[in-house]
């Protein structure tokens, strides 16, 4: 397993010579001709007082005693964060988030490596690098793609292309620090010969993530593409349909909460159907989910009795803090650790059983 973390700041400094033109802050984007970056210079798509929005809504939260009240806000907190044109407080601020990539994957990592060593895990994790990207380029990755130019895209596409060393010969999958956009999937899934637009690809993976909440991060993330043996049918242009499992998890009380079918039966029929209804393509990835579900199931009740036992021997040296949740991918005979969040950001917790929660003290947010 390769797992290397990093971040781009040498790589802007041998850029400062090539990028002569940059923006000015505030310009509007749409009437920018030149490179939309350079060192310690950056577009913002409007005028907005970002860091004082967001020190408002904190404040009304802060004062909020209806829990449900107070948990709409969080979510509409996180919605503005989202979406916002960044300032250096808020790049901080995603820095900090423990549910991007880089603050919760070495610590996997380290704990998948002592399992292994103990012989006490069969998971496997695929070779990937992280990197944080310096505010100039995340800030960059946020804007529309449509509202960016050839010029910029073409410089971004090679600065990640000079650091993140891609296999020419090789299939990746991309992510931001916090979403996998495997919901649009042929955008996720590099192939060879669109490597030369990597760059262009994060940016729109970045703003499908930005547009659901999930653009709170600065990293950058690369990994193997493992391959489909199976042959699975897809949905989600081009996604095989492979049983997960998302493990909810204590890492206080190293319990393992629940694990639970990640591709939910009823979440998705009910999600595929609906929306199908006004899409003929969704309504098609429901029929192949639909015929598949008797598969998945079965998968699902074979393997989470095993699953179950790997995952408590990474949990219990896990040095992560708080409860969280742990994705599982089966692939043929292997499975691999894939994803994780904090449990109150976590879809699925509504299927957790009651009791378990009871047991171990634990209430939903």
């Amino acid at each position: 397993m390769e797992v290397i973390m990093g971040a781009y700041w040498d790589s802007l400094d041998e850029i400062k010579n090539e990028l002569k033109t940059a923006s000015q802050s505030l310009l509007p984007v749409r009437k920018f001709d030149g490179v939309m970056f350079a060192p310690d210079k950056y577009m913002r798509t409007d005028g907005l007082p970002v860091d004082r929005s967001i020190a408002d809504l904190e404040d009304v939260i802060s004062k909020q005693t209806d829990p449900n009240e107070k948990k709409n806000l969080d979510a509409l907190l996180q919605r503005m964060e989202s979406v916002s044109d960044l300032t250096e407080n808020l790049y901080a601020r995603f820095n900090q988030n423990p549910n991007t990539f880089s603050n919760w994957f070495p610590q996997l990592a380290q704990a998948h490596k002592l399992a292994e060593q103990n012989g006490n895990t069969f998971f496997k994790i695929p070779e990937t690098k992280c990197f944080t990207l310096p505010m100039e380029l995340s800030q960059f990755m946020r804007i529309e793609y449509q509202d960016t130019n050839d010029v910029s895209k073409n410089a971004f596409n090679k600065i990640l292309l000079k650091n993140l060393d891609l296999d020419k010969n090789k299939h990746y999958f991309l992510k931001n620090g916090e979403f996998s956009a495997k919901f649009q999937f042929r955008n996720c899934h590099l192939i060879p010969s669109e490597q030369k637009q990597v760059g262009e690809y994060f940016q729109v993976i970045n703003n499908h993530a930005m547009s659901v909440g999930a653009g709170r991060t600065n990293d950058i993330v690369v990994r193997e593409y493992i391959d489909e043996p199976e042959n699975r049918p897809t949905i989600y242009d081009g996604m095989p349909l492979r049983t997960e499992f998302r493990c909810f998890i204590d890492c206080d009380t190293k319990d393992l909460i629940q694990t639970v079918p990640y591709w939910n039966p009823l979440v998705m029929k009910n999600v595929l159907q609906s929306q199908g209804l006004v899409d003929d393509r969704i309504y098609e990835w429901y029929e192949t989910y639909k015929a598949f579900e008797p598969v998945l199931n079965q998968d699902f009740n074979d393997n989470v009795g095993r699953i179950n036992n790997n995952v408590q021997s990474i949990i219990d040296v896990l040095s992560l803090k708080g409860c969280w949740s742990l994705d599982v991918m089966k692939s043929g005979n292997d499975f691999y650790l894939i994803d994780m969040a904090k449990m109150e950001s976590s879809a699925l917790t509504e299927l957790i059983n009651p009791k378990r929660l009871q047991q171990l003290n634990i209430k939903l947010q």
